[in-house]
C-alpha cells in the first residue's frame, strides 16, 4: 500500500481542498518532546545520525511517523530519553501518535481497515493516550502532560476535521456495519470541547 504525503481532501468534483500534512500528530509530539528536553533540532538530528531535513520532516508532519522504520523510532525514543525529555519520549507514545496519524490518513483515503488502530475505546493507557492525541488534533485541547511544551490549537485543518467527523457520524449510524458503531461513537466524542 502506498500512502501519498500530499495533504489534500477531495471536495466537489474537480476541487481539491488544501488540508493537513499526514503526520501532524506525531510532529506535535516530537516537537513537544524536543522542547521539553531543551534540545535544538539540529542537535537531535546529530544524535540520530540523520539530516536536519529528516528531523524537520518529522517535526512539520511531512514525513509521518508511520513511514519511519520501527528501529529508527526506537532510536528516536532513546535519544529523547537521553536528552531528558519530559513528554513524548516513550516509544509507545511515538507509536500511538503514528497510529493516530495513520487513522486520519486512512479515513481521508478510504482505507477499509482504519478502525483497527489506535484503540480509542476502553480504559487502557494506550486508549487514553490515543484519545488525548486525537482530541488535540480535532479540537486543539492539548493533553495535560504536553501543555507546558505545546501551544493550543487544532493540529488538523478544518476540512480534515470535518471529513473525520463525517466518517465518525457514518460509523456511529452503522453505515459501515454495526461492529463499528461504538468506534464511531468514540471518535465523535473526541470532537467535544471538554478535556
Amino acid at each position: 500500500m502506498t500512502i501519498s504525503c500530499t495533504a489534500h481532501v477531495t471536495g466537489p468534483p474537480g476541487i481539491v481542498i488544501p488540508a493537513s500534512r499526514p503526520g501532524v500528530i506525531g510532529a506535535a509530539v516530537i516537537r513537544a518532546a524536543r522542547r521539553s528536553a531543551g534540545l535544538p533540532r539540529r542537535r537531535l538530528a546529530q544524535m540520530l545520525s540523520v539530516s536536519h531535513g529528516t528531523a524537520l520532516g518529522w517535526e512539520n508532519g511531512t514525513t509521518p511517523l508511520f513511514c519511519v522504520p520501527y528501529g529508527q523510532l526506537r532510536t528516536l525514543a532513546d535519544a529523547l530519553t537521553d536528552a531528558g525529555a519530559r513528554v513524548g519520549w516513550e516509544l509507545d507514545e511515538l507509536l500511538i501518535a503514528s497510529q493516530c496519524d495513520l487513522l486520519v490518513t486512512g479515513i481521508l483515503h478510504g482505507f477499509e481497515d482504519y478502525a483497527e488502530v489506535p484503540l480509542v475505546e476502553g480504559s487502557s493507557a494506550e486508549a487514553w493516550a490515543a484519545r488525548g492525541m486525537l482530541r488535540w488534533a480535532l479540537t486543539g485541547i492539548v493533553p495535560m502532560r504536553y501543555r507546558l511544551y505545546a501551544p493550543s490549537g487544532t493540529l488538523l485543518a478544518q476540512p480534515v476535521v470535518k471529513a473525520v467527523l463525517g466518517v465518525a457520524r457514518d460509523l456511529h449510524a452503522g453505515a459501515h456495519g454495526f461492529d463499528l458503531v461504538r468506534y464511531g461513537t468514540a471518535l465523535m466524542a473526541l470532537a467535544q470541547p471538554t478535556p
